[in-house]
Formats: C-alpha cells, sequence, structure tokens
C-alpha cells in the first residue's frame, strides 16, 4: 500500500491553554514547517503505509522535493502508522543504525496530543498492528498507537491490558502530553475518573514533563493497576524506564529535533539518543548541549521481540492524537540495513602542515585543503545519486576541487556554480563494496573580510563559524561538520616573480612553455621582500601545485642567492596535454608571496587524415593510374618544441573485393610519386616526408603538394576485372625523437 501524497499550503490556527513548559514563538503553520525542514532521503519502497483503518499517515512535500517527510496526524482523534516493507526489516544479528528528525508541532498554540513511537514488532497482523480498544476500534490518545489501550480505565488485568497493544513488541515513546492527574484525595481521584479523565499512564513521570521513555508495550509487566483508596475506583498506569525528560522545554516547541538509534546486536541493547544535531545548524552535538539526551537499555528480551528466532523485525513509527491536536512528523536520515555510510571533514593549513581545528587560528594568505571523506560501509544497496551540499567556511576563497574515488578515477569540481560560500555538486559514480569511498577535495586561500566584505585590516582576526555540509543519496544521507576556527590578518612583504627565460610571458608572474613528451620542466624565480629583512633561504618555502594536484613543498638553498630557486616540474606530473601550475612561497615570518603560474604544454606529434578515401575509373584493359577523388589532407601537428623531427611512412594492404582481405585481388599498387621517384607502398613502408620544427607548434601539410600526378596515386594493372574493392593504408612515425 502507498501513502497518501499530503498537499501543503493549510494554514492551521488553534487557540488554548499551554503547558507549563518553554515553547517557541514559531508559529505552527505548515507551510512554514515543512518549508524549513532539514534535509532527510526520499522515502521509498523501504515503508508502507499501516493497514488500519483510517490511518492518517500521509507523505509531505518539504523545499527539498517530494516524499521528505511522512505526516502521522495533524487533527485531533487520529492514529497514522508507517512501517518498514517487508524485504527493509532490520537485521537483529547485525550493529545497525536509523537517524531521523521529528516534529512534533508547536505548543505554544495548544495543548499538544498526544506525540510518537518508535517502534520495533513481530506482530502477526505486520502492517496492520496498532492497539485497539475494548470494541477492536485502532486505540489512540496516550496510546500513541502502541501500548494497551485503558483510555476507559475499564480494566483490572495488567495482562488482559497487555493484549490490547501491539504484540511482541519494544517502542520507545515520544510523549508530548502526561497523562496525569493531580491527585488530592482518594475522592478527587474517584471523582475525577468518574467525570471521564482518560487514564494515569505517566503518573511516575515526575514533574509532569513531556518525557521520552522506553518498555515492551505488550507485556503485561509494562502496566499497573492502582485502587484508588476503598473508592471502588481504578486505574491503570505505565511502568516507563529510560526517562528523558527536559525540565525547561516540552518536545513540542516548533524545532525539528534529531534521533539517533544505535543497536548493538551483540549487547542486544539499544542506545536512542535525541537533539544529537543543532536543531537550526544541523552540526553534531554532545553531551555538553543542554538539549542533548542518551540512553542505554538494558538487553532487550529477544523472546518478547522475537519468539520465533528470525533474526528480522519490522520497524516504524507511530503517532496518534486524542481531544487535542498535533503535527507529528518524520523525515528519514538513514534507514537500518539499506546503507550505512558515514562523512567526516579535514581542513589543513598546506602552508604550515598542519590540522585547522576548532579555535585554530591562521594566516591570511595562507592556502587550504578542504577534503570531505565519504565511506560506504555496507548495506543491501549501493549508495546512490549522492548530491554534496557543500556549506564552506568563511574567510577562504576557493580555487580548484576534485573528487578521487577508490578506483582511482577523478572528476573535476566546477566552481562556476559557487554561490556564496555554497556549492553543489553531484558525484557521477555511486558508492558499493567494490568502490566504497570518494574523497571531496577543495584548495583554497585564506581571505578574511570585515563585516562590510572587503578585505580585514592588517593586524585583526576573525571568527569563522562552523559549517556543516550534507551528502544526500536515493537511499542515504550523511553530515560533516567544519568547526570555527579564526584567520589573523596580514600584510606579506614577500613577492615572487619568474626569472630569465622563465619570465616569458605578459607579466614576470605568469608564464608558458612547450615541453616534449617525457621530459621534465626546471624553472627559475625569486622571493624578494617589499619591506623588511630576507628570511634566510633555508626559511622560504615553494608550495606548488599541478592541475589541482599539490606537488611536494621544497625549501630555497642557502647556497643560491637571497630568495632565488629554481623549481623542477618532474615528467611523470605532467599528466595532461596543458598541465597548469601555481607556485607561492612563504617564510618562517609568517609571509605568504602571491602566486605564480605557469602552463606547460606536453608537446605531441599527432597525424589528421582523411579516415577513407576512393577511386574510381572506367577499365580500358590498358595499364592506368588512377588519382583520388578527393583530396588526401594529411597533417601532422608537432607541438613538442622548435628542433623536434618526424619521419612519416606508409604502407598499403593488397586490395580486394571481400571486407575480410578475402575475395578477388586487384593487381594494383599504391604508389607514392613525389616528381622525380616513385615509391610503391603496397611492397610495404614507404617515406613520404621527413621534417625538423621551427616551432612549438608546427603545423605541416603533407599532402599540400599532391597535384599533378604527385602524392598517392593507385597503379592499376592491364588485367583489372570490374568491380568494388578495398584496403588498408598504415600510417607510422619513425625517427621521431632526435
Amino acid at each position: 500500500m502507498k501513502l497518501k501524497r499530503l498537499v501543503t499550503g493549510i494554514v492551521i490556527g488553534l487557540a488554548g491553554a499551554t503547558l507549563g513548559w518553554e515553547t517557541s514563538a514559531q508559529a505552527d503553520d505548515l507551510t512554514n514547517v515543512l518549508n524549513g525542514a532539514p534535509q532527510g532521503i526520499k522515502i521509498g519502497s523501504y515503508f508502507q503505509a499501516g493497514t488500519t483503518s483510517d490511518n492518517s499517515a500521509v507523505l509531505a512535500k518539504t523545499q527539498h522535493g517530494e516524499d521528505q517527510a511522512v505526516q502521522l496526524t495533524d487533527k485531533t482523534s487520529q492514529l497514522g502508522t508507517i512501517w518498514t516493507s517487508d524485504s527493509a526489516e532490520m537485521n537483529l544479528n547485525e550493529d545497525q543504525t536509523a537517524a531521523m528528525w521529528m516534529y512534533f508541532g508547536d505548543g505554544s498554540t495548544s495543548w499538544s496530543g498526544d506525540g510518537m513511537a518508535f517502534v520495533m514488532q513481530n506482530d502477526t497482523r505486520g502492517l496492520g498492528a496498532s492497539s485497539v480498544d475494548t470494541s477492536g476500534k485502532p486505540g489512540r490518545g496516550e496510546t500513541l498507537g502502541v501500548w494497551g489501550d485503558d483510555t476507559g480505565n475499564g480494566f483490572t488485568s495488567t495482562t488482559e491490558l497487555a493484549k490490547s497493544a501491539i504484540h511482541n513488541s519494544w517502542a520507545i515513546e515520544f510523549d508530548t502530553y502526561v497523562n496525569k492527574f493531580d491527585k488530592k484525595d482518594d475522592t478527587s481521584m474517584a471523582d475525577a475518573i468518574k467525570g471521564g479523565i482518560p487514564s494515569y499512564f505517566d503518573v511516575d513521570i515526575t514533574g509532569a514533563y513531556p518525557h521520552i521513555a522506553s518498555a515492551y508495550p505488550g507485556k503485561a509487566s509494562t502496566y499497573s493497576i492502582v485502587n484508588v483508596g476503598s473508592t471502588g475506583y481504578h486505574y491503570a498506569k505505565m511502568n516507563h524506564t529510560g526517562i528523558l525528560t527536559n525540565n525547561y522545554s516540552g518536545l513540542a516547541d516548533g524545532f525539528w529535533h534529531h534521533v539517533t538509534l544505535h543497536w548493538n546486536h551483540t549487547a542486544k541493547t539499544m542506545t536512542y539518543t535525541i537533539n544529537d544535531k543543532s536543531q537550526t545548524t544541523g552540526a553534531p552535538q554532545d553531551s555538553s548541549y543542554e538539549k542533548y539526551k542518551t540512553f542505554t537499555t538494558a538487553p532487550l528480551d529477544m523472546t518478547e521481540i522475537d519468539p520465533q528466532n528470525t533474526g528480522k523485525i519490522r520497524w516504524g513509527f507511530t503517532g496518534s492524537t486524542g481531544w487535542n491536536a498535533e503535527k507529528n512528523l518524520v523525515i528519514f536520515e538513514k534507514v537500518p540495513g539499506l546503507v550505512d555510510a558515514n562523512s567526516i571533514a579535514k581542513l589543513t593549513d598546506t602552508t604550515s602542515g598542519n590540522a585547522v581545528t576548532s579555535g585554530t587560528t591562521i594566516n591570511s594568505g595562507d592556502r587550504l585543503r578542504l577534503d570531505y571523506n565519504l565511506t560506504y560501509a555496507s548495506g543491501r544497496e549501493d549508495w546512490k545519486n549522492v548530491v554534496a551540499n557543500l556549506n564552506l567556511p568563511q574567510d577562504v576563497s576557493f580555487t580548484s576541487g576534485v573528487v578521487t574515488y577508490a578506483n582511482g578515477q577523478k572528476d573535476t569540481i566546477d566552481l562556476s556554480g559557487l554561490s556564496g560560500q555554497s556549492l553543489k555538486t553531484t558525484l557521477t559514480q555511486n558508492l558499493s563494496k567494490t568502490n566504497a569511498t570518494a574523497t571531496v577535495s577543495l584548495n583554497g586561500k585564506a581571505a578574511p573580510v570585515d563585516s562590510s566584505g572587503n578585505p580585514a585590516a592588517a593586524g585583526t582576526t576573525t571568527s569563522t563559524k562552523t559549517v556543516t555540509s550534507n551528502f544526500v543519496g536515493d537511499n542515504a544521507m550523511t553530515s560533516a561538520t567544519v568547526d570555527a576556527f579564526n584567520v589573523k590578518a596580514v600584510n606579506s612583504a614577500m613577492t615572487l616573480a619568474w626569472t630569465g627565460d622563465s619570465a616569458n610571458g605578459a607579466s614576470n608572474t605568469i608564464g608558458a612553455t612547450s615541453v616534449t613528451a617525457g621530459k621534465s620542466v626546471t624553472l627559475t624565480g625569486k622571493a624578494s621582500y617589499v619591506t623588511g629583512s630576507a628570511d634566510t633561504n633555508s626559511n622560504i618555502k615553494l608550495h606548488g601545485e599541478l592541475n589541482g594536484e599539490a606537488l611536494p613543498v621544497t625549501t630555497l638553498k642557502n647556497t643560491d642567492a637571497s630568495g632565488t630557486f629554481s623549481y623542477t616540474v618532474p615528467s611523470s606530473a605532467l599528466t595532461a596535454e596543458s598541465n597548469q601550475l601555481i607556485l607561492y612561497a612563504s617564510d618562517s615570518k609568517g609571509n605568504n608571496s602571491n602566486d605564480v603560474s605557469y602552463t606547460i604544454t606536453q608537446g605531441s606529434l599527432k597525424l589528421a587524415v582523411a579516415p577513407t578515401i576512393a577511386f574510381s575509373g572506367i577499365l580500358t584493359g590498358q595499364h592506368q593510374q588512377l588519382a583520388a577523388n578527393d583530396d588526401w589532407d594529411v597533417d601532422v601537428r608537432d607541438t613538442r618544441g622548435t628542433g623536434s623531427h618526424w619521419t612519416l611512412q606508409a604502407a598499403a594492404s593488397a586490395f580486394t573485393t571481400g571486407t575480410d582481405g578475402a575475395g578477388t585481388v586487384l593487381p594494383a599498387s599504391l604508389m607514392y610519386q613525389d616528381g622525380t621517384t616513385a615509391a610503391n607502398l603496397s611492397a610495404g613502408n614507404q617515406v613520404l616526408m621527413d621534417h625538423t620544427t621551427t616551432s612549438g607548434n608546427d603545423l605541416t601539410n603533407v599532402s599540400g603538394d599532391w597535384e599533378n600526378g604527385r602524392g598517392l596515386l593507385l597503379d592499376v594493372g592491364s588485367g583489372a576485372a570490374e568491380g568494388h574493392y578495398q584496403g588498408t593504408v598504415t600510417w607510422s612515425f619513425v625517427d621521431a625523437v632526435k
């Protein structure tokens, strides 16, 4: 059964008394809630709506796309359930992690009611599992759709009460409405029960706060029947375990709450944690955060939740309301067993070679490398169609980027889509067991700005903010955070320039050269000081980047003149035809020079020739020579540099009527004539031209004078028979490097 689709844009205003805890001033406007929702994965075939009657669960669209959220309830007296499909049941014999964002409405506009529950169950009703009232209808209100239903205070036996719950289950409740009556005396309690107060499930919750707790819905020990003195009245209460409360705020505070659940299959324990990510930035939070709460259970009773010892269990969410309405929504980040992936961020000051962590201070002009390391750990599916939504640190100007996969393949990151410090890029490969990692690397420079966006004044220090990036695939998402750091504005006294033959560009900071493939390139330059005294050569380092990849750092030699250097780019590093080198210098005084660049064209020898050529003529019974129907257009381009040498040769196969060299052979030869001599290409390789270049980009039209009996001609014997013949000409260079 597919979930119904929610049409958004409904604005609902509710008024009434508020509970006694801090709430947000944010309006409980469904459109605003969904437009401000965090990123999740699209709810796919892993979940199905429960088959209970009048199931209120619907899918909702957020600003991140269709089917991002499931809304369990939004009105009074509702029950919504959503369960994993059979193929997505959780494997209890492996460690599992589930992560989601949960929204419980805004308690500032009305009393909340009643909350949601995470449920693991092996109930024989499967997708139809829910608590039921005494008439067999799905339970609502305080039951959250999972606990035993004693809203009529009719049970005198906990065994019978437990039978009305979801069987063979364990649940975590996120209870936003405290079912508790302030008892003054037995008579007033009896009068309250007589007057229709539904139940007292939460009498053991200190302070009557909204809470998180866990228990076994289908076990009698989860409940107690309490007699009200000698009045003849009684009530049922729930025996909560693993209680988490916030005495300063409820769950229905108008914010999304991040929840992580971790199943330890060895210990048979479940750890549940709420608010482990910031409600505003999505950055990870730890126990020092006041709203961070966590609990690890005792070993779960496997005979209760998996009585057939299948090792599998269905899981999902239930949500309900009673007298009060509440918008209960869930967005999934991680589905157990589907894809287990993670990501971490690492920022490195490549100028100093040190990691940049929380509170680190770096100098303006320092070069930085930001690495996001994505890892596929396991899963039923590959991590598909991953989109990197990058929020990059302030005060850093990024210049290049690359994605490197475990299989060695790389993608260049297009920075033209950079909007402020935000960038979206899509991985071209899925991550899987055989291609398990991808590293998204960005190179940049520390460039602090003031509050107006202008370069910060020398000597001032700016502070960046913690930023979190999301990596969202079709079936899993992860986040990675870069901690806040500081950037000190420094006016560098050092400049860098090319010297000698290397200074051949429009300025002494830009240059270009061509080199024969397999040869290294050595460039010369100088680091100068505008003010102050020069640092010693041994304290000046050269930092190189070639085609976006870092080169080994080198140090100037004290045996050379002050600031002068030669820098060699090894041939092994020249991986493209056109290679872009960027170089800068740093010293022990905190100076970083300007960038100098060099374009190194790795020369090549290329032949351009028509893929096919045709000869045709009328047979006369006599020997004859036929010219090609069209020009051969044979060109050679040599970019290996002045003085390079090449010799072009060609050979022709026999000409036959068969496509595979079989059939009738044409009595003919392909001849080359240059006006004085003739060479038979059909007899083997023949020299067509010998040439030495006179420039770094030398283009030679070999066939430029092939006319009037010169060039390649087909010499046809007198015994030729009518037909269609074909053959092959093989071109080759010899003595290409001299």
